[in-house]
């Protein structure tokens, strides 16, 4: 190769007169002075109407006063808490279920859980469990005042059917 060869990419063009660069460039400028026009034309925004002002100042006072003061009508219907009796269903129920747990966890490894948690109880808040002496266990919740202690002396069934849990737990 000699000093006189051209060596160019395979993608370069032929060198040409000049006159597409300066089209091109043309077409640039035409197009900034366009934008440029453009921009000055540009309108101010409109100003907000003179209504919104004591409109908004009305409705924050408003707002304030619901707030610090809500009228009787602004309380929706408040949700009451379920009857104790129907609270005590509900633990028994759920006490029942966390000893059917536990007796399945005893089936399966042969031995107690250490912990509740130990079953995959969820939802038992409120459930304590304790572990008395060997292959005895008690579960202990209360509501209110009143305390329900399940202990594992005693047949799960029959102490579901004692509290006619039965008939609940199936649903009837």
């Amino acid at each position: 190769m000699s000093d006189k060869d051209q060596v160019r990419p395979y993608h370069a063009k032929d060198v040409g007169s000049g006159r597409e660069t300066a089209d091109t460039l043309a077409e640039v400028l035409k197009y900034a002075t366009e934008r440029e026009e453009a921009s000055r034309k540009k309108t101010k925004p409109q100003s907000q109407p003179k209504w919104m002002l004591p409109l908004g100042i009305n409705l924050g006072v408003l707002a304030v006063y619901l707030l610090i003061a809500p009228p009787s009508w602004v309380v929706l219907n408040p949700i009451e808490p379920p009857a104790p009796q129907q609270q005590l269903v509900g633990l028994r129920t759920a006490m029942y279920f966390t000893a059917s747990r536990i007796e399945a966890y005893r089936l399966e490894n042969g031995r107690l859980p250490e912990r509740l948690e130990d079953t995959g109880a969820t939802g038992a808040d409120g459930l304590e469990y304790f572990l008395r002496g060997t292959g005895n266990y008690q579960v202990v919740g209360s509501v209110g005042t009143e305390t329900v202690v399940y202990d594992s002396s005693q047949s799960l069934v029959d102490w579901a059917a004692s509290l006619n849990l039965g008939a609940r737990v199936r649903g009837g």
